[in-house]
């Protein structure tokens, strides 16, 4: 990912998720261990944790469905965090002249020069960008953070009429796919997404 700070509130939120899963684990887990070595002495060693007086038949069958169904949420929690949106590598293009050659540029450095160009515009706070796919068919993912008094609508057109024509000529293309996620000061239900 380029520079930039914007904001991401979904992996924000993924990993709080995720620490407090771990936190809660973590606990679980030493509190497991420390009755089970007798250093908690919270539960009597000669007593059986569940009665199994106490338990109907099907409950065995209640928890394997849960355990599998808590698995199946697992997988797919897994699958959507390698779903994640490639970055960048190395970005190459020959030279169109009577003179040959090959330019190379870090996709992360291009980034970093379309984010510092986006960020001198006032209606953006913050910028950051990615180039997602390499050459010659180079796609554009951008997230702008607007403050809440500024015109988001002259920060788009910052980047369509300023930022991204310069973009396409120092890269020597003339098509750039950009998915634009576009956040405003506001709640969230004031993001929009542009295509």
């Amino acid at each position: 990912m380029a520079r930039g700070r914007a904001t991401n509130p979904p992996a924000r939120l993924n990993r709080s998720l995720l620490a407090v899963i771990g936190i809660l684990l973590i606990a679980a887990a030493l509190l497991a261990a420390g009755i089970s070595t007798g250093q908690l002495p919270l539960v009597p060693t000669t007593s059986a944790v569940v009665p199994s007086a106490s338990l109907p038949s099907w409950a065995a069958w209640v928890v394997a469905v849960v355990g599998i169904v808590v698995g199946l949420l697992a997988l797919r929690w897994l699958i959507a965090q390698a779903r994640r949106r490639p970055i960048g590598s190395a970005w190459s293009a020959e030279a169109a002249g009577p003179v040959g050659g090959r330019t190379a540029a870090s996709s992360s450095v291009i980034a970093d020069a379309l984010c510092d160009d986006l960020v001198a515009h006032p209606a953006i706070a913050d910028a950051t960008a990615r180039l997602t796919a390499p050459a010659p068919r180079p796609a554009l993912y951008v997230e702008l953070a607007v403050d809440a008094q500024a015109d988001a609508t002259a920060a788009r057109a910052h980047l369509e009429q300023h930022a991204l024509p310069r973009l396409r000529t120092a890269l020597g293309t003339d098509t750039l796919p950009v998915e634009l996620l576009l956040r405003t000061g506001r709640a969230s239900q004031d993001e929009r997404r542009v295509a």
